[in-house]
């Protein structure tokens, strides 16, 4: 508690990559109301208005590769418009309440354009909504919030997004708003006006994992597509011991999440590992790579689920567990499963041991898609029986599926009593099982 430095708002809210931009800063107790970063990486960077011993909160700060431009007033109209050539980021503020500004670019038939406010995102009260006319004033889309997965904490996805396919050449006009009627100072944006950008970020859920060594442990990653991106994205480890794998590696096309599996080695020494993830997927031509960020699925007020960043992904290996199991997959994969039928695949499970009856079980498995049965086979391990609904899934469905093992230990009869059993407890996950829906 004091007279504390502190910052409100900036802007701008972002610059160009290696540029220097300047930026005014709001606040209280501030000795000094501009700084002028210069940022080479793209992306969402962190900054510091350092006031000698004291630091105050942090500047979330947008940085991007395309051309910058400011909003000039008056452009409240079609009428008064702005005119910009694309692509561009504009950069601007809804100035008062009931203010509109409007951008005008010249389009051509056929050509897909992006719109996307940064506001809210980045610390703005905003809560933008977007629209695009044309000449004549007709509307050609519209959008109030979007959601983003990859927004954290952010409870209303309020920033806009929207994407429009150009009828013919001419005129076009980028309306942008306050939803609420509100504005101000604070009220700043980053509006980007490209031809799409397709690009994907990813998450791995949760952030810390327990397994043990010889043993499979199951996570989620998770997709976030960016501009109509839809390709499929293999996954593989950055960094971890040798002998860790992965199995079920790959996002499919046109999904947004996956449960893989991470097999760690039985000479694994135990302890806390870290761990890296990367996707890869083809996109325009050319071979792109990102790295996943750890993160934890959580919710909120029993309504709104968050992705929260975490600093890394961390494993936990612990001993093998005494009388441990080898579980392995002995068909061939992605196992193919008709719709409204059935497909099967080998595993090295036994059914039963002395000690115990051993079940398998589907954990969280795609709408449509169960296990039917589970039988012995000549080898010594079990089949797996996988139905279709036809209903529910379609040709074309496709991703994994993560099996738990579970023991249901069996207790010695008693005289003239029926044997005694114990409930199921799981002792291990099998590798990730890719299936595919194919037509009946």
């Amino acid at each position: 508690m004091g007279e504390l430095p502190f910052v409100t708002s900036i802007f701008p809210l972002g610059g160009q990559t290696g540029q220097p931009t300047s930026v005014d800063i709001a606040g209280w107790n501030l000795p000094d109301h501009q700084m002028t970063p210069i940022v080479s990486a793209p992306g969402l960077q962190q900054l510091l208005l350092r006031t000698g011993e004291l630091v105050p909160n942090r500047l979330s700060y947008l940085v991007d590769t395309l051309p910058e431009k400011l909003e000039q007033e008056p452009n409240d109209s079609p009428d008064t418009a702005q005119p910009v050539v694309l692509p561009v980021i504009v950069n601007g503020r809804i100035d008062r309440p009931g203010d509109w500004d409007v951008f005008r670019f010249d389009g051509k038939a056929g050509q897909e354009i992006v719109a996307e406010v940064q506001a809210r995102r980045l610390g703005s009260p905003l809560d933008s909504v977007l629209k695009v006319t044309d000449a004549a004033g007709r509307q050609l889309a519209f959008n109030d919030d979007h959601e983003d997965k990859g927004s954290g904490l952010i409870t209303q996805h309020a920033d806009s997004y929207l994407s429009v396919r150009l009828p013919a050449n001419g005129a076009y006009f980028v309306q942008l708003g306050d939803t609420q009627h509100k504005g101000g100072p604070d009220y700043a944006y980053r509006l980007r006006l490209s031809e799409p950008r397709p690009d994907f970020e990813l998450r791995v859920t949760p952030a810390s994992l327990n397994v043990r060594s010889g043993g499979n442990v199951a996570f989620t990653v998770w997709a976030i597509r960016r501009d109509g991106f839809t390709g499929e994205i293999s996954l593989a480890l950055s960094h971890a011991p040798a002998g860790f794998t992965l199995a079920g590696a790959r996002v499919p096309a046109n999904q947004d999440r996956v449960s893989i599996t991470l097999a760690a080695p039985t000479t694994s020494p135990h302890g806390l590992i870290s761990l890296g993830i990367d996707g890869r997927a083809t996109i325009g031509g050319q071979r792109v790579t990102r790295t996943a960020v750890p993160a934890e699925d959580l919710m909120q007020a029993f309504a709104y689920r968050h992705l929260v960043p975490a600093r890394q992904l961390i494993a936990d290996v612990v001993g093998a567990a005494p009388g441990r199991l080898p579980v392995r997959i002995i068909g061939s994969t992605p196992v193919r499963i008709p719709a409204g039928g059935t497909g099967q695949i080998k595993v090295s499970v036994p059914t039963e041991t002395r000690q115990a009856r051993i079940t398998l079980q589907l954990s969280e498995p795609p709408n449509g898609i169960s296990l039917e049965n589970v039988s012995a086979s000549h080898f010594g391990g079990s089949e797996l029986l996988l139905r279709c609904d036809a209903t529910k899934a379609k040709p074309g469905l496709c991703g994994n599926l993560i099996v738990q093992v579970l023991a249901e230990r069996i207790q010695e009869a008693k005289p003239g009593q029926p044997p005694g059993k114990r409930p199921s407890v799981p002792i291990a996950t099998l590798p990730a099982i890719p299936f595919e829906v194919v037509a009946p």
